[in-house]
């Protein structure tokens, strides 16, 4: 009995490690996503406006707005590396590999800044500790050196910090990408568009997260084919566990008179080592691969950790029925 039972639990924590190293492979894609696209998250609006004004007086507009906090806004031209950045508050950052990141006070400042990606910071001008990034005819003060291992577009980026006061960028809005992202997620996207004069906020992102849309299953059909791998496993686990469980069954169900007692008894035991081995799997692989989404992979647990309880539950009591019917 005791080794059915650490069996149950071995195999049932091996396919959840599975299942984890496969979402890691899916957090990697999305890392490296958001790495290519600046740091923005899948939940990012592309504004189109037809509006005249710059920078700097759409900027006075949302400054106004105290209950717009938390989110920035990217400013660029199509198909250059130069990111105009104006936000408020906690948002997205991106991973430094020296320096700083924007803040609230470089977003007020008359005088802009810079961050450089790593590639960018190998031609800087550095006459003293500080470095500077030579910008038309003027040199910019930089902040940070932004980065990961992972080779990425991000390496050759440029984010230079706008404010109501000034900006760099003269071209009016409607020759511009306009990107807005929040943290955790956009909120208030209605007075953003109010403020654009705008009624088109697409997704930057084709609706790129699980569940969601037919974009994502054609971008990571994959995937979507491993989660459905790993819950066929979970279910052949449990099956495998009632052909072993069969002797012990008919006996237990002979000497039993209290059909019902028995079955959420068992039901009961397999429930807590299911939920045993798949929370060791999963925190197995929590700890030793590399996880962005823990939220995600924490319902994807829990989910398969419920399917098998619940198939357990049905071809239990169908079991049952068949002993007795030939008893």
């Amino acid at each position: 009995m005791f080794k059915r039972k650490s069996l149950l639990v071995i195999l049932l924590a091996a396919i959840a490690f599975l299942g984890v190293l496969f979402f890691s492979q899916m957090n990697r894609i999305i890392y490296q996503d958001l790495l290519d696209h600046a740091g923005l998250s899948t939940d990012t609006r592309v504004l189109a406006t037809k509006k005249h004004a710059g920078i700097t007086t759409i900027n006075q507009k949302l400054a106004q707005h105290p209950k717009l906090t938390n989110y920035q806004i990217q400013y660029r031209q199509p198909h250059s590396k130069e990111i105009f950045v104006y936000g408020t508050g906690d948002f997205k950052t991106l991973p430094l590999v020296s320096g700083r990141f924007f803040s609230d006070s470089d977003f007020d400042s008359p005088v802009p800044v810079a961050i450089v990606g790593q590639n960018i910071a190998k031609k800087l001008y550095t006459p003293t500790s500080q470095s500077y990034l030579k910008y038309g005819k003027r040199y910019l003060s930089v902040i940070g050196v932004v980065g990961a291992k992972k080779v990425s577009q991000l390496d050759n980026m440029v984010f230079i910090s706008t404010s109501p006061q000034q900006s760099l960028l003269t071209k009016p809005l409607n020759q511009l990408q306009i990107h807005i992202d929040g943290k955790p997620k956009l909120r208030h996207l209605p007075v953003f568009k109010h403020i654009f004069a705008t009624n088109q906020a697409d997704f930057l992102f084709p609706q790129s997260t699980p569940f969601v849309g037919l974009a994502w299953l054609k971008e990571y059909w994959w995937f979507g084919g491993a989660l459905l791998l790993i819950s066929g496993l979970f279910l052949v686990t449990v099956e495998f566990w009632l052909v072993l469980a069969k002797r012990m069954l008919r006996q237990a169900h002979f000497y039993t008179d209290d059909a019902s007692g028995f079955y959420w008894r068992e039901l009961r035991h397999f429930a807590f080592f299911a939920v045993l081995g798949i929370a060791i799997g999963g925190l197995l692989g929590a700890w030793r691969l590399y996880i962005l989404q823990y939220d995600l992979l924490a319902i994807l647990l829990t989910f398969n950790a419920l399917l098998c309880i619940i198939y357990y539950g049905f071809r239990l009591r169908h079991t049952l029925k068949t002993i007795r019917a030939k008893t």
